[in-house]
C-alpha cells in the first residue's frame, strides 16, 4: 500500500469524479482506474461502487470506513515528514541560588529563551556547594555560585561583585541620614543572613552572630522580623534595591565592606556549543548590569 495510492483514494473521495482526480495527478483516467483496483486487491475488499452510467464515484460502506482511515493514516505521514524541517532541541541545564533567579536572572532568561527556541532550559535552585556537586556529577551544565570552585574538573569565574548596605523598614533616628557607620548599629537589633564564610568573618569583627534579634537563611524570610524601628539588616546591594521598591529604607555604611561575589562554573573542557552560547551570554548580561552601574551610580 503506497502513499500515493491513498492520497488518489482521499482525492477522489473529495472530489466525487474519475477525470478530475485523474487530472490533478497529472494521470489519464485509465491509469487512475488501475491504481484503486490494485488498492482493492491489496485490501481485499471494493471501495468504490461500479455501474455503467454512474457520473459520480460513489463509496461502498467498508469505502467510506477506510477514508477516515486513511485521512489519519496521511495526517500521521506528513506529521513523520515534517520533522525533517525541525532542527533538534537541545536540553541546557543551569543551577544558581534563589537570589541570584531572583534579582538577576529573570528578565534575562526570558528574553534568551526568545532568541533561543531549541534551547529547552532546566532551571534549578540550589546552594553553592550542591551545585559544585552536581556540575561534578554531571547533572547541571552552567552553575551561577557565590564561591569561586576550585574542586577538580571544574572552573569558574568572576562574574560580579557588589557591596553590602544597610536595610530598614522603620529608620527611625536614621531617617534622612546618607550613610551610616557600623558603631551606630545595634547588633541586638540586627537580623542577621550568612551569605559567605568571608561575609561571615567580617561581620563577626563588629558583631556577634549570636547577640542578634533573629538568624535566618534567606531575605525573603528576614523581611518578616523588621517589627521594630531601626531593626537592620546587612544585603548586597542588588538585594537592598528590590527592597527599596517595597518601602524600605537603604544606608551605605562609611566603612568598608567585604563583596558579594557572584562566579559562573562550569566542567573543564567544556565544548558543546549551546553551554558555550549560554556562558557568553551571561557574562555578557553582568558586563551589561556592571556598566549600567556605573552609569547610574546608584547609592
Amino acid at each position: 500500500m503506497d502513499t500515493e495510492s491513498l492520497y488518489l483514494f482521499r482525492d477522489l473521495c473529495r472530489t466525487r469524479n474519475m477525470t478530475q482526480t485523474a487530472k490533478n495527478f497529472f494521470l489519464t483516467q485509465s491509469t487512475l482506474s488501475k491504481r484503486l483496483a490494485r488498492l482493492e486487491e491489496e485490501l481485499g475488499y471494493p471501495l468504490l461502487l461500479r455501474s455503467k452510467g454512474r457520473k459520480e464515484a460513489e463509496l461502498t460502506g467498508k469505502g467510506e470506513r477506510f477514508l477516515g482511515v486513511v485521512v489519519h493514516m496521511l495526517e500521521l505521514y506528513e506529521e513523520g515528514l515534517s520533522f525533517r524541517e525541525e532542527q533538534e532541541r537541545y536540553l541546557l541545564r543551569l543551577g544558581c541560588m534563589r537570589s541570584a533567579q531572583e534579582y538577576f536572572l529573570a528578565g534575562f532568561l526570558q528574553d534568551y529563551l526568545l532568541g533561543h527556541p531549541r534551547c529547552s532550559l532546566t532551571l534549578e535552585d540550589h546552594h553553592s556547594v550542591e551545585i559544585r556537586d552536581l556540575l561534578q556529577e554531571g547533572l547541571l551544565d552552567v552553575g551561577i555560585v557565590q564561591i569561586p570552585l576550585a574542586s577538580r574538573g571544574l572552573v569558574s569565574e568572576l562574574l560580579y561583585e557588589e557591596p553590602f548596605l544597610v536595610v530598614m523598614k522603620e529608620p527611625g533616628h536614621f531617617q534622612g541620614k546618607k550613610i551610616i557607620s557600623m558603631e551606630d548599629l545595634d547588633g541586638k537589633q540586627e537580623i542577621f543572613q550568612i551569605f559567605t564564610e568571608e561575609f561571615r568573618s567580617w561581620h563577626d569583627q563588629y558583631w556577634r552572630a549570636l547577640d542578634s534579634k533573629i538568624r535566618v537563611n534567606s531575605t525573603p524570610t528576614a523581611e518578616k522580623y523588621f517589627q521594630g524601628p531601626e531593626d537592620w539588616m546587612l544585603v548586597p546591594r542588588s538585594v537592598a534595591a528590590a527592597m527599596k521598591k517595597q518601602g524600605f529604607s537603604i544606608f551605605p555604611l562609611a566603612e568598608r565592606t567585604p563583596f558579594h561575589r557572584l562566579y559562573l562554573a562550569s566542567r573543564q573542557g567544556e565544548d558543546r556549543l549551546w553551554v558555550k552560547e549560554m556562558t557568553a551570554a551571561l557574562q555578557q548580561h553582568f558586563q551589561d548590569l556592571k556598566k549600567g552601574q556605573m552609569d547610574r551610580r546608584s547609592f
